[in-house]
């Protein structure tokens, strides 16, 4: 008579499973603590009053120069070397001409709206439409003496949000434009301002993070655990 051996338990696979099974809910917490983020709608504004007006000191400044070098020649009543006096002060005129255009484009970007930010999408202002910020896998911030610029990374997979096109009427206007072939999208502004208050190159990148790493954690819950947010939304609709 044949005796069959026990049943042999394989401890090992017992074991992945259970290291499986704690990492995703480790996974779980972590993605659905990183969701909490913002629930309000915030519009963040340009501030650039202060670069206008530098801007028509230096036009005026510039304006006076050129029109005195120009008056020169007639002044010292000079019949030879009229062109070293007219040429460069036509340029320097013509400097301050631009410098004024530059002004008057520095004041009608104040106040304008640069990003409105949402729970689940970021719109530019010369945006055809929101772009879901899932779409997006990072940004940074480019700091510089007068300016600060905002780069977006689109997402492998994901289309750039449409734009209408850049023109020289952008210097009025907080607009983006695509970069890097499409794969990029960025901005650039003089004072970022949040409910009348400027945001330093910090806040403004918390603020960002914040929204974007949400929106983030939201997409990837929904990806690998559908039937936790479906639970989630269920709960939601019979609290209210």
């Amino acid at each position: 008579m044949l005796i069959g051996s026990p049943p042999v338990r394989n401890s090992s696979l017992m074991r992945c499973k259970i290291v499986d099974n704690s990492d995703k809910e480790i996974l779980l917490e972590q993605l659905q603590a990183q969701a909490d983020g913002p629930l309000h709608t915030c519009e963040i504004r340009e501030r650039s009053l202060g670069q206008a007006a530098g801007a028509a000191l230096i036009a005026v400044l510039l304006v006076i120069l050129g029109g005195w070098l120009i008056s020169l020649p007639a002044s010292w009543h000079l019949r030879s070397a009229q062109l070293w006096f007219w040429v460069p002060g036509t340029i320097v005129l013509v400097a301050g001409l631009a410098a004024l255009l530059c002004s008057e484009a520095f004041r009608r970007r104040h106040g304008k709206r640069v990003l409105l930010l949402t729970p689940d999408s970021v719109q530019f202002n010369n945006a055809i439409g929101p772009t879901p910020w899932h779409h997006f896998e990072g940004f940074e911030l480019e700091q510089s003496h007068f300016s600060l610029a905002i780069v977006f990374w689109v997402s492998v997979g994901n289309q750039a949000p449409a734009l209408n096109p850049v023109s020289f009427k952008s210097l009025a206007a907080p607009d983006a434009w695509s970069v890097a072939n499409g794969m990029r999208i960025k901005l650039w502004l003089f004072n970022p301002m949040l409910e009348g208050q400027r945001l330093d190159f910090e806040r403004l990148t918390d603020l960002l993070y914040a929204y974007l790493n949400a929106a983030q954690a939201r997409a990837t819950l929904d990806k690998l655990f559908p039937t936790v947010k479906r639970i989630s939304m269920l709960g939601q609709s019979t609290d209210q």
